[in-house]
């Protein structure tokens, strides 16, 4: 029960049965399912028997049986054990302290204790069986351990031929890369040339598993690097959004203070036109009251005269009252009032400032997609590199760039064509560094090989020069070649495309410098390939070549085979065009230099003219050499420096 749950806790177990692997296999679609349980489940899928093949519960993927004659239940057999899956399992068995029985003598009824493992046959010995396998002649070197002493065993599981259950499979067909036994060796691969015992190919599997094992644990340090990266750039994001919140609080509090402001004014001038009307008003008033006390002091007086009787006193009234003197008398009748001419009103349209507020631009959200290579990105200058050491007195002339990343740290690579060397720039410990390299002759052209080597053509000695990178530089070993090359790139680890303009051809090269065949087609009388001084690989495999110096300045896309995919040849206001360094994207395109205009030209997939990347107003005055890294960030040399650019994509909805 303990193996069992270490076995299930450890994914050890078949999706069918649910239950911990039984002599497991591997589908084509790399699924792992017992045998019996593939085949039971192949069994009652009447499409898979129709064609013939094992079906993959999964996926749905159809494993091609070869011996389809044979039943069904042995179908499963053809496919190839899972080494990987058992050697886990193995891995996972349990070391029992009870003593092992002999297999040889388990088989004729009696089961005496074992006392040695042989790794090679994958059996336990007693020691009588153990003293007559040293007396075999074919067992008699075998990998024997005593299992007496607390030792660990290196259990080796020998495999065994399905055709032949007797013989072990010692031999390796390079041709049809499987394990043979000697009969099988003899009855089927007569033709095969590379047949080679399995141990003496051992050396190469195991360098070629340990470097799979390298690599994933490069790229495995690479991930882990990049997820870091985007977790950052997550929290930053985050905290950038809090920023532009507060940013977009504060001007629309801005706006509102400047709004309540507005508000301010307006009541204070109602406040200030009202109290002038009132005090208008106050004026009026107090005149209307003593014109009042004035009538009503006359009015006493007629009393008074009237009361009196005396003709006299009614005399002297009437005299006073028919005078100038007498003030006016207004007739209580008449039609004429008082009213009010002044008044303050609040003029607006409440219906138009309503509508014309959504035109009023309170700001606007600015998405910038920063290293996003398109058709819309613009280019940012990001850096600028100088290239020239403290021990060097002439001017640098960088002729090619490169860049490697370990660890999410950038080194620059290029070639000093003045000062004979090549350089890489990096930073460690938040310090600038640099390392020289010194070669024969002036280097001119970089080509990636992996993660951490290079190679870079050295034409005046007709030599290709393997460099690692570490970040620093160290010579690996010299290519002596034919031919004069400039041009060059990698097309896998092990071949390169070189480019040579005596004569203009692109030829494939091996690691040896030998010549595996030349790309130089002839069309219309002429080479197609014309002074090729840059080559770059695209992600589908294909070579870019360009070709400089007028009137044949042309840039061509072509196969490892020669085929032609396009031909660009500039024409209209881009005829005068002298292609240089050139470098695929992302995107399937192409970036092109153009050191006759001081330009990046961007190409499509298909070699048509998309648009001018970079100009002399972005800051290239003597373009050559460019790389376009996995940032998408553009590397340009400039003569004595490189230039960073990254590309940046905006997108501004309104926001009202």
């Amino acid at each position: 029960m303990a193996m069992h749950k270490t076995l299930t806790d450890n994914f050890l177990t078949c999706s069918i049965c649910m239950d911990v692997f039984d002599d497991p296999c591997t589908l084509v679609c790399y699924h792992t399912f017992c045998r019996k349980c593939v085949v039971s489940y192949t069994e009652t899928r009447p499409e898979a028997i129709s064609v013939k093949s094992l079906l993959c519960p999964f996926c749905r993927k159809m494993t091609k049986v070869v011996n389809s004659n044979r039943p069904v239940e042995e179908w499963a057999q053809e496919v190839k054990p899972s080494f990987l899956i058992q050697g886990l399992m193995d891995s996972f068995k349990p070391k029992t302290k009870d003593t092992p029985k002999c297999i040889l003598c388990s088989d004729e009824g009696a089961a005496p204790p074992a006392t040695a493992w042989c790794a090679d046959c994958d059996i336990s010995l007693c020691e009588g069986c153990q003293k007559a396998h040293r007396r075999i002649p074919a067992t008699r070197h075998h990998d024997v351990s005593d299992l007496s002493t607390e030792v660990k065993i290196n259990q080796r599981r020998t495999p065994f031929c399905k055709q032949h259950p007797d013989q072990s499979m010692k031999f390796y067909c390079k041709d049809c890369k499987k394990l043979q036994c000697q009969s099988c060796c003899i009855l089927f691969h007569r033709k095969c040339e590379a047949i080679l015992p399995f141990e003496s190919v051992m050396p190469e599997m195991i360098s070629c598993v340990t470097g799979v094992k390298d690599r994933q644990a490069s790229h495995l340090q690479a991930t882990d690097s990049l997820l870091t990266d985007l977790e950052t750039k997550r929290t930053e994001v985050i905290k950038n959004r809090v920023t532009v919140q507060c940013q977009i609080r504060s001007t629309i509090q801005t706006v509102t203070e400047a709004i309540k402001k507005k508000e301010r004014q307006l009541l204070d001038q109602l406040d200030d036109a009202t109290e002038k009307h009132i005090e208008r008003l106050k004026t009026e008033m107090k005149s209307e009251e003593m014109a009042k006390q004035m009538i009503s002091h006359h009015s006493v007086m007629i009393d008074r005269a009237l009361e009196s009787g005396s003709e006299m006193d009614i005399y002297e009234m009437y005299l006073w009252c028919e005078s100038e003197e007498f003030p006016t008398v207004y007739d209580p009748d008449s039609d004429i009032k008082y009213e009010l001419r002044e008044k303050v009103y609040f003029k607006h349209d409440c219906e138009d400032i309503c509508n014309n507020i959504n035109e009023v631009s309170l700001g606007e959200i600015d998405t910038i997609y920063e290293d996003v290579f398109d058709s819309t990105s613009t280019s940012v200058l990001h850096d600028t590199v100088d290239i020239q050491t403290e021990d060097e007195t002439s001017l640098p002339h960088v002729y090619d760039v490169a860049v490697f990343n370990e660890g999410g740290t950038d080194t620059i690579v290029v070639t000093d064509n003045n000062n004979k060397c090549v350089k890489s720039f990096y930073t460690r410990n938040t310090q600038p560094c640099q390392s020289k390299l010194s070669v024969q002759s002036p280097p001119r052209r970089i080509a990636k090989l992996n993660a951490h080597h290079m190679a870079v053509t050295l034409p005046e000695t007709r030599e290709i020069i393997v460099i690692e990178v570490n970040p620093d530089l160290v010579l690996q070993s010299y290519i002596s070649t034919r031919k004069k090359y400039f041009g060059l790139t990698a097309l896998t680890p092990t071949t390169l495309a070189a480019g040579s303009g005596s004569p203009p051809c692109v030829d494939i090269l091996d690691m040896a410098g030998n010549v595996l065949r030349t790309l130089n087609r002839v069309t219309d009388g002429g080479t197609l390939v014309s002074d090729p001084l840059f080559l770059s690989t695209t992600s589908q495999g294909y070579i870019l070549v360009s070709c400089s110096h007028a009137p044949r300045s042309h840039v061509l896309c072509m196969t490892p085979n020669g085929d032609v995919v396009f031909n660009y040849v500039p024409t209209g206001q881009h005829r005068a065009m002298n292609p240089c360094g050139i470098t695929g994207t992302n995107t399937g395109d192409m970036l092109v230099v153009d050191d006759m205009s001081n330009k990046v030209v961007h190409l499509s997939s298909s070699g048509t003219w998309l648009r001018d990347v970079l100009t002399s107003r972005d800051g290239i005055t003597f373009p050559y050499g460019l790389y376009f890294d996995k940032r998408r960030r553009l590397y340009v040399t400039n003569r004595h420096c490189v230039m960073v650019y990254r590309f940046i994509t905006r997108t501004k909805p309104r926001c009202t």
